[in-house]
């Protein structure tokens, strides 16, 4: 479990001294002894564990899955070209949760802050869906609109007017193309800005136009991370809304 259900058990009573500290103890020798599941990690980074299962066949993600399940409410597998036949496997058990990039297996917890989403066409949104069930991995709710690219910018601001009336603590702009959207919006926003970069876009240098024309953004509040890393902004956007 990750630390804040933790501390949310051992503050409700439902933990108590001795047992948390027998957690940490079990957690910790699971981890040194076992080098495929990293069983503590949620206590340290208070995010879930994440299975990249791209190039790991539907037999090892299942494995690590379960190792993972046996002592945590839910677990991420991201890229598998297996969802379908891992899915399968778990969901007599758990609840599921599948989008094109990645998989929840396992109910997503009570949320705590709320993040924006923003993508600018149809084609960001299995970026954009990633994006989405993570932070309800993590806890965390989302405001999501889609198809908001500039190509017509007016569309951006009723968006960014409902991320602000709910307070949300840091917006992620889903673009490709040559990623304007990214810069457009943290122009507009006392926030955090995150830009996922997507391998989106016509003819010479096309899925990195975006990637490089949000590095090259003279908007001081806006941070990109790599193209199509829908995940890596969400975990960074769900940890500050949880800090807040």
């Amino acid at each position: 479990m990750t630390f804040d259900e933790l501390y949310d058990k051992i503050a409700s009573g439902e933990l108590n001294r001795q047992e948390a500290q027998r957690h940490f103890t079990l957690d910790w020798i699971q981890t040194a002894r076992n080098y495929i599941a990293d069983v503590n990690r949620g206590s340290r980074i208070n995010i879930p564990e994440v299975i990249y299962g791209e190039y790991k066949s539907a037999s090892q993600s299942v494995e690590i899955a379960r190792a993972l399940l046996e002592r945590h409410p839910r677990v991420l597998v991201s890229r598998s070209p297996h969802n379908r036949e891992i899915a399968a496997h778990f969901e007599a058990e758990y609840v599921i949760e599948e989008t094109p990039n990645l998989l929840m297996i396992g109910e997503a917890p009570p949320s705590r802050g709320a993040v924006l989403i923003i993508s600018a066409g149809a084609a960001d949104h299995p970026v954009l869906a990633e994006c989405a069930l993570t932070l309800r991995c993590i806890g965390v709710k989302t405001i999501v609109f889609e198809d908001r690219g500039i190509a017509h910018p007016t569309r951006v601001l009723d968006a960014v007017k409902t991320g602000i009336e709910n307070d949300v603590a840091a917006v992620i702009v889903v673009a490709g193309m040559e990623g304007a959207l990214a810069p457009f919006v943290a122009s507009l926003v006392p926030l955090p800005v995150i830009g996922v970069p997507t391998s989106v876009g016509y003819g010479f240098r096309a899925k990195e136009a975006a990637l490089t024309s949000m590095l090259a953004s003279c908007a001081p509040n806006l941070t990109v991370v790599n193209i199509d890393g829908g995940l890596r902004a969400a975990v960074v956007a769900g940890l500050i809304a949880k800090n807040r």
